[in-house]
């Protein structure tokens, strides 16, 4: 049985289980109609639609991790400048929303937010806002060299951002269609536990 199934869900399919078993055992004996044959294959296609719908749940979980886990940090003492001692205490978030990581240095016993977002959601809009910091102070550059340099960032922190957009935004719409599905086969799985329930009594009396 799958490990990335919900409670109910586990317990339809037990139910189907022990139901299929004591429902064929009857109709052999001719002590349970032909028709009861057509609950069992509805509920084994419901068994079926569950475990598809629960791996889809967990490829797509998996994904979000997997984008979550795509912002490395390289997070240092403001203090001492050195990253050996970190240990990450919880997260904050800034006065524009971005949640960032806390740290506290044991070597300087001293607790600090890293001062970019934690995550690749609130990193688009903190790069595009250094971007357009990087742009505004362009316009008063009068360095060609310094231009040039920065006008290479900018190019290259937008580049990043055009790549990683459409990843979140997938990632999003999928998360959005797991949400109503979620809904939908909580209520479908619900329903059918109670009349497999009813069902199940009916045969063993």
């Amino acid at each position: 049985m799958q490990q990335n199934l919900k409670p109910e869900e586990r317990e339809v399919i037990k139910l189907v289980s022990f139901f299929r078993k004591k429902a064929e055992k009857l109709m052999e004996e001719k002590k349970l109609p032909e028709e009861y044959g057509q609950l069992l294959e509805t509920s084994d296609k419901l068994v079926e639609q569950i475990n598809i719908h629960a791996k889809n749940r967990e490829t797509i979980l998996n994904e979000r991790t997997q984008l979550q886990s795509m912002i490395k940090e390289n997070a240092q003492c403001p203090k001492c400048s050195k990253n050996d001692k970190l240990k990450r205490t919880g997260t904050d978030k800034s006065p524009r929303g971005w949640k960032s990581n806390k740290y506290k240095c044991r070597g300087c016993n001293i607790e600090f937010v890293w001062n970019a977002p934690n995550n690749p959601w609130d990193m688009i809009p903190y790069v595009e806002h250094f971007v357009e910091q990087l742009k505004s102070k362009l316009q008063n550059e009068p360095d060609e060299f310094t231009r040039t340099q920065t006008q290479a960032v900018i190019q290259q922190m937008e580049a990043n951002i055009a790549k990683l957009k459409p990843v979140v935004e997938a990632s999003d719409l999928d998360l959005a269609d797991l949400e109503t599905r979620e809904k939908e086969m909580a209520e479908v799985v619900h329903k059918f536990k109670k009349h497999l329930m009813i069902e199940k009594i009916r045969i063993e009396d």
